[in-house]
């Protein structure tokens, strides 16, 4: 039911707008699944990443996501923080330097699946996300902005695998 993962890596200069800079990469990350039976799933999953450039702070990022389904019915929740820069953020001259603003979103969604063919279902469904930043960025983006999204997925059916023992 687990699955985990740590990896590192080095990248050399990654971005055209600063060529000399190289970065060290770092992630981990935990999913936890379960079938519940009668088409009831739990899904969790834990991850952390950074970005590391020499002499520079390293950007940290972190998520924490949860969803349940119940046949055709999936209801999922997700809060996620990031540090980012001023550059990154593309917030202009006053804002450029190596200070790290932490931003942080909380997702609430759901979705339904509508229909399935050849092992396709296409749900339909929407989500409402919540953001919070620094109080020095209040001014760009609003004290607490909002986001809502009505969406058409589309993503292949759960696979059937067959316990077959007699296999040679």
């Amino acid at each position: 039911n687990w699955a985990l993962q740590v990896s590192h890596g080095y990248v050399k200069s990654p971005e055209a707008l600063h060529p000399a800079e190289n970065i060290n990469k770092t992630t981990a990350s935990a999913i936890y699944s379960i079938d519940m039976g009668n088409e009831n799933w739990v899904n969790a999953t834990m991850l952390w990443g950074m970005n590391k450039q020499k002499e520079h702070e390293g950007e940290n990022a972190f998520m924490l996501e949860g969803a349940w389904r119940r046949s055709r019915l999936s209801v999922y929740t997700r809060y996620e923080f990031t540090e980012k820069s001023g550059e990154e953020l593309v917030l202009g001259p006053m804002f450029e330097g190596h200070d790290l603003f932490g931003i942080h979103a909380f997702t609430l969604g759901l979705n339904y699946d509508l229909f399935e063919f050849s092992n396709t279902r296409i749900a339909g469904g929407g989500q409402w996300s919540m953001y919070n930043a620094p109080g020095s960025l209040h001014t760009l983006y609003g004290k607490n902005p909002m986001a809502m999204q009505v969406y058409l997925r589309i993503y292949p059916a759960l696979m059937k695998m067959s316990r077959n023992t007699n296999m040679k």
